[in-house]
């Protein structure tokens, strides 16, 4: 085997047994991996969420400037209303299904339904509205913080309820 051969065989064996650490739920030095879903750590949602929802904080500080991805978990029909974030959001349907609206209002002709393994990227400041399915949904969502949520009509805050 030349030395080029060798050099990528050796390359190629290194990314093959870190790829396959990963898959089996190890990390390496700084890494966070969450293996299966029952090793999500679900908690009460902050009350800027409705009441019923739950929040999983997967990595990173919503406080702080840095890279973060949190889990949130809507109840059937659960709805939570026009909103804005101050940074761009990258949200991926985890389970279940939801509709998405854009805008300042949840007109049902522009809901778009979205289901397991749906994406979309919200721009900042892009005002949108998610309403969960029968059977409620599971959301990802990531960013870089800090992470701020403003509802567009301040009558829908929760935390005004």
């Amino acid at each position: 085997m030349n030395r080029r051969a060798l050099i990528i065989a050796t390359v190629m064996s290194l990314v093959s047994s870190g790829s396959a650490s990963f898959a089996q739920g190890h990390g390496h030095d700084g890494a966070k991996v969450i293996s299966t879903p029952e090793d999500v750590q679900w908690q009460p949602a902050p009350a800027i969420f409705p009441q019923g929802m739950k929040i999983a904080y997967l990595y990173g500080d919503l406080g702080k400037h840095e890279p973060f991805t949190i889990r949130v978990m809507m109840p059937a029909h659960s709805v939570i209303a026009p909103h804005t974030h101050n940074l761009d959001e990258m949200l991926t349907i985890i389970s279940g299904d939801l509709d998405h609206y854009t805008g300042p209002k949840m007109k049902p002709s522009e809901g778009l339904h979205m289901e397991a393994g749906g994406f979309v990227h919200l721009p900042v400041n892009m005002g949108h509205a998610l309403k969960a399915g029968d059977g409620g949904a599971i959301l990802q969502v990531s960013g870089v913080g800090p992470f701020g949520m403003t509802y567009i009509d301040p009558k829908d805050d929760p935390r005004h309820k």
